[in-house]
């Protein structure tokens, strides 16, 4: 075959020799290459066919160069590498405004590059408040399997043939993207990825079957499959996949599917005494669910799922709606939970905002906070002090009201 008419990946570079690789990084690196060994690497670089033998000796191909050159690797593509950047804000503003910070970067070799690209990325990857508030434990924003999913993705299958453009990783205060220089390869189409269908073609076979074998990929063209299941399995929305020329884009959003239950409503139902299960349902969907609902939720088996579900009709915590026509029914808050999340939901946060700049909250500063009269104002302050917001200290006309940790956190 004339190497003209070769893909990227599998041309051969004249100029370039063995010499110019990191024999070391290849020992290491591919499976079965004996750690060390000079000649077992060159073997694995030929079984791998990132080097061919020729009557003067090797023939070494982009893919090798890319993956295994010595330093500077950049001077063989100078654009090889990964950058990452922190956006302060949900996009980028134009001009010298300062949203946009470098976070980092990883140059060539890809082999050593694709290490330091994760943990890069993972640094940038903080908790998630949304998730932690509803299961109650630390998780990411992000979940593992689909971020490395999306970034070994940009890696292995971008087109080296453009090298005016380079892979990057840019994070947003409520989404993050992988864009990577190249449209699709064909056959393959945005509507048969967005689809779910697997896809056989690979722009790199040479890399895609050196990063599975070390472990970084499969190779069975459902790398988005599993990204959107895995997104799906954290109640995340579903991944965007973009193709705009040059680039193909991969965009996570790490907001819940559900609806993020605001403080006071939180604190409500922790106050419930109900399992952690049910506090779940009913701080991930306040505005009604089904037993399958709670079963997807929380993971459980559907007769438990109906269990626990009547368990809140039974202790008037929400009641069934039987007259939807649906096959599954749905649940909804009583009237009186519906009310007091409301009105938490529309009180505490202009009283964090008061309390910002004064200590103290009295009677007629309510009044005038919210536009009611004295006798509803003497309603509500009295149920927020039951519910454990507000503490009174003094009296009569000198009565004034401090904020306690549950309005405060």
């Amino acid at each position: 075959m004339h190497d003209g008419k070769r893909n990227y990946e599998r041309r051969i570079r004249p100029e370039a020799t063995v010499d110019d690789l990191d024999l070391d990084l290849v020992a290491s690196f591919l499976p079965g290459t004996p750690d060390g060994k000079a000649g077992s690497a060159v073997e694995g670089l030929e079984r791998y066919g990132l080097v061919e033998p020729s009557s003067e000796g090797w023939r070494v191909t982009n893919a090798a160069l890319l993956l295994f050159a010595r330093e500077p690797a950049d001077r063989w593509h100078p654009r090889a590498g990964i950058r990452v950047f922190r956006v302060t804000g949900t996009r980028r503003l134009p001009g010298r405004t300062g949203n946009v910070h470098r976070a980092g970067r990883a140059d060539p070799p890809l082999a050593r590059a694709i290490d330091e690209i994760r943990r890069i990325t993972r640094a940038q990857i903080r908790r998630s408040d949304a998730l932690r508030d509803i299961f109650y434990r630390d998780l990411p924003e992000y979940p593992d399997e689909a971020w490395q999913e999306a970034l070994v993705n940009a890696i292995a299958h971008r087109d080296y043939e453009v090298q005016d453009r380079q892979a990057e990783i840019w994070f947003f205060d409520d989404h993050m993207e992988v864009v990577s220089p190249g449209e699709l390869p064909e056959p393959v189409t945005l509507e048969a990825l967005e689809e779910g269908e697997a896809t056989a073609t690979a722009r790199n076979p040479l890399m895609t079957r050196v990063f599975a074998d070390a472990g970084y990929m499969r190779a069975e063209g459902r790398g988005f499959v599993r990204m959107r299941a895995d997104m799906a399995a954290s109640f995340l929305r579903r991944p965007k996949l973009a193709e705009v020329s040059p680039l193909f884009s991969v965009t996570l959003y790490k907001e819940p599917t559900f609806e993020t239950a605001g403080p006071g409503w939180s604190y409500l139902v922790r106050r419930l005494p109900i399992s952690g299960d049910q506090k779940r349902i009913l701080l991930a969907r306040p505005d009604g669910f089904s037993h399958v609902d709670y079963q997807q939720l929380n993971s459980v088996h559907e007769d438990e799922a109906k269990k626990r579900v009547q368990e809140l009709v039974e202790r008037d915590i929400v009641c069934r709606d039987f007259d939807t026509g649906d096959e599954v029914t749905r649940c909804y808050l009583t009237a009186e939970l519906d009310e007091a999340r409301w009105f938490l939901e529309d009180r505490l946060p202009k009283l964090r905002e008061h309390f910002r700049k004064d200590p103290w909250l009295r009677s007629s500063e309510y009044r005038t906070l919210f536009g009611i009269n004295v006798r509803d104002a003497a309603q509500e302050i009295a149920q927020l002090v039951e519910l454990g917001f507000l503490r009174p200290e003094g009296r009569g006309r000198g009565a004034r009201y401090m904020p306690t940790a549950a309005l405060r956190g």
